[in-house]
């Protein structure tokens, strides 16, 4: 079905590269290389979509700008939740870690005292012979 809500081809054109720009600026977050590597990218990125739209006319350039500072907006809150959740993965290695060594000591003082109480039970019993 056809559907015409006055969005010209210009502005459909401009939406989907600056969809494929904020796509792939999400992916370079993903994308196992450095966070210098990442930014440059991202970097060369914006610089390309800029001169892409460069030949737009001006209130449809003002437009993509607004919508790539917009991208980079989200770019920006990505990588501070990726960098929560790898805070919020530390804490939980962390607490781990404290439960494990509270555990392995509490083994380890079970062992003593049953070492201790068979050697006990041991000298109890040849007293007793």
């Amino acid at each position: 079905m056809y559907r015409d809500d006055n969005c010209s081809g210009g502005l459909t054109l401009l939406s989907l590269l600056t969809g494929t720009v904020i796509g792939a600026g999400l992916a370079l977050l993903y994308a196992p290389k450095s966070g210098r590597e990442t930014r440059e990218m991202l970097y060369d990125y914006s610089n390309d979509f800029k001169e892409k739209t460069r030949h737009l006319p001006r209130g449809m350039r003002d437009s993509a700008e607004s919508m790539v500072d917009r991208g980079r907006g989200l770019i920006d809150r990505g990588k501070d939740l990726i960098d929560q959740g790898n805070d919020m993965v530390d804490q939980g290695k962390n607490y781990i870690d404290e439960k494990k060594q509270t555990l392995t000591d509490a083994i380890e003082a079970g062992r003593d005292a049953m070492t201790r109480e068979k050697e006990e039970l041991s000298a109890s019993l040849e007293r007793e012979e």
